[in-house]
């Protein structure tokens, strides 16, 4: 891998207005000398394509008819030039040093698929709701307790793709996570232990607006379609029970949030498939008997169901500074959050000094 590789950073956009400019800014603010940067407009019916006219000239704009979010990613893809690529969805704007960060690891590491950073949680208005910090890479992890801890900021190489294309329409909900279950088949990732992007939590997302009865069957579609692989190593073969196990919970603890979702018939599927999981207990993805009892009792238990998400919310941990804007928390938080650990590469040291170029 030469010096300084082409980075194409892909962003699909629909109905994007509100906070394209701003994620297009934090991407053209990434201190890399060598990036490609393609918007794919994906039929909006907003004022997205506007505000893109009005974003800098190296933003490269592409448009189709609205085509759905997987295929959008797929023809920025298909457009871009880099060997390493990054997909950020048009509301979650990156943080400082990510780029040269993850290509350092990347150059360093070359068995590597790709690596991801831990992240901020932020809300509408780009207040930090939590600071979000992951375990190391496990295959196992993600697919037997069906947990994407690979999330936004991931860089990886094209050549992990095998000449196909990254997302699969078919899984509207869930290309991602069957993106990086299929990159992960064969080569792995890594994660940088330092916090160098974002996730925005508002109702207009695609995880919310989408939380429906399709999104939880698209959770164990995406699995059952995993274990249909005539490639996969008979290591992984053997978790098929577990995986399955854990996709029909996830889509179950989806309906305790939303009554079109099939909570009751998802949770004794969860339990058929495997009756009881193999350790560790996971604080992440935990089956407990209060989840299961709620979930087989629908829609009965859903007044009680409230009453525990108003308790639990008094116990969310609010060391994040609620209310402080994410480029406030760079200057105030970051140096302090993050501790030095063990990272060789000479950009991810400097990060963690706290020496950062900071938003404007």
């Amino acid at each position: 891998m030469t010096q300084n590789p082409l980075v194409s950073i892909v962003t699909p956009a629909y109905n994007a207005g509100r906070y394209i400019e701003e994620t297009a800014a934090s991407v053209l603010a990434q201190d890399y000398p060598n990036l490609e940067y393609i918007v794919v407009d994906d039929g909006s019916a907003d004022d997205t394509a506007e505000r893109l006219h009005r974003l800098d000239p190296r933003v490269r704009v592409v448009r189709q008819a609205n085509a759905g979010e997987q295929r959008a990613v797929n023809r920025g893809v298909a457009e871009a030039r880099g060997d390493l690529l990054a997909i950020v969805n048009a509301d979650d704007p990156l943080l400082p040093g990510l780029v040269r960060c993850a290509v350092d690891h990347l150059t360093q590491h070359p068995e590597l698929a790709g690596v991801y950073p831990e992240w901020l949680k932020i809300d509408g208005d780009g207040r930090v709701l939590e600071v979000v910090h992951l375990p190391d890479y496990d295959y196992a992890r993600l697919l037997k307790r069906h947990l994407c801890d690979i999330g936004p900021g991931c860089l990886f190489r094209r050549s992990a793709l095998d000449g196909a294309p990254p997302r699969d329409p078919r899984f509207r909900y869930s290309g991602d996570f069957q993106q990086w279950l299929r990159l992960g088949l064969h080569r792995p990732f890594a994660r940088l232990p330092l916090v160098l992007a974002t996730w925005r939590l508002h109702d207009a997302g695609t995880s919310q607006a989408g939380l429906s009865a399709a999104l939880a069957a698209d959770k164990v579609a995406m699995i059952e379609d995993l274990f249909a692989r005539a490639d996969l190593p008979p290591a992984l073969r053997a978790m098929r029970a577990e995986a399955l196990s854990a996709a029909h919970f996830a889509a179950a603890a989806l309906a305790l949030h939303h009554p079109a979702i099939p909570g009751r018939r998802h949770m004794w599927r969860s339990l058929r498939a495997k009756p009881r999981w193999d350790p560790p207990d996971l604080p992440e993805r935990r089956r407990t008997w209060r989840l299961i009892l709620f979930a087989l009792g629908l829609p009965v238990t859903r007044p009680l169901i409230a009453l525990n998400q108003r308790w639990r919310g008094s116990e969310i941990d609010r060391s994040a500074l609620p209310g402080l804007h994410y480029a406030a928390w760079l200057t105030a938080v970051r140096p302090l959050e993050q501790a030095p650990q063990p990272v060789a590469d000479r950009e991810c040291v400097r990060l963690q000094a706290g020496t950062e170029p900071r938003i404007q």
